[in-house]
């Protein structure tokens, strides 16, 4: 018979569940046959005996690949290493890089080089939030919650911010032939770079963990797992 994990207490390891049959029935840890503990609104297969569940299996739901919209711009579920790299971010870098290279070998100024830019531009701000989305649901294939984000974005982010703002003052002083501005550029410029390497380090951290590392096996709280 098919039902639901309806609770489970880890202290005491029981726990109950609503069979399909419309009937309650209690099990034990003893009776469980998955790798990982049992979850509210996990599926099972069990079989009744009485008002006790026996013999439980975990019936995984299947994982159903998500099509461009739902994958580019929805944070629900998970993807694998191979739909993150292949669907996402090697067409990506490949796009940036095309309008980088075709810019570069336009004569600055042109009607072609003013387009080329002005292409590049809007498709990396059109691109924000697919590379948010599409990094949550990386994240959550780690069983992490995807908030996680934020340890990347919030220091990156601050990090251009302040290195556009030191970039922005040292051309002002030198082009006014100031020198009594150096020690507030220099204090700038400790801060700017103490940003840069703790934002390196964190995207490396990004790199291994959600770029290379593969999901967690079988379902977990975002879903099934992706990878058959």
């Amino acid at each position: 018979m098919k039902g639901n994990v309806i609770g489970f207490d880890p202290d005491t390891n029981t726990g109950a569940v609503s069979g399909h049959d419309g009937h309650r029935y209690d099990f034990a840890t003893i009776d469980w046959r998955a790798q990982r503990q049992p979850r509210h609104g996990d599926v099972v297969d069990f079989q009744p005996e009485g008002q006790r569940a026996t013999q439980m299996y975990l019936l995984e739901p299947e994982y159903v690949v998500p099509g461009f919209w739902p994958f580019c711009f929805s944070i629900a579920g998970r993807i694998s290493r191979s739909q993150y790299w292949l669907r996402f971010m090697l067409p990506y870098l490949g796009i940036c890089v095309a309008l980088q290279i075709i810019t570069a070998l336009t004569r600055q100024g042109s009607a072609i080089n003013i387009l080329v830019s002005i292409v590049f531009f809007l498709f990396t701000l059109i691109a924000i939030w697919p590379n948010i989305a599409i990094l949550v649901k990386r994240i959550h294939d780690r069983d992490k919650s995807g908030w996680l984000c934020l340890v990347l974005y919030v220091p990156t982010t601050l990090f251009i911010i302040l290195l556009v703002a030191w970039l922005t003052s040292v051309i002002v002083a030198v082009a006014a032939g100031s020198s009594a501005s150096i020690p507030s550029l220099g204090a700038l410029g400790v801060i700017v770079i103490i940003l840069g390497v703790a934002s390196s380090g964190i995207a490396l951290w990004f790199f291994i963990e959600f770029g290379c590392l593969r999901g967690t096996v079988g379902v977990n709280r975002f879903g099934p797992d992706p990878v058959r």
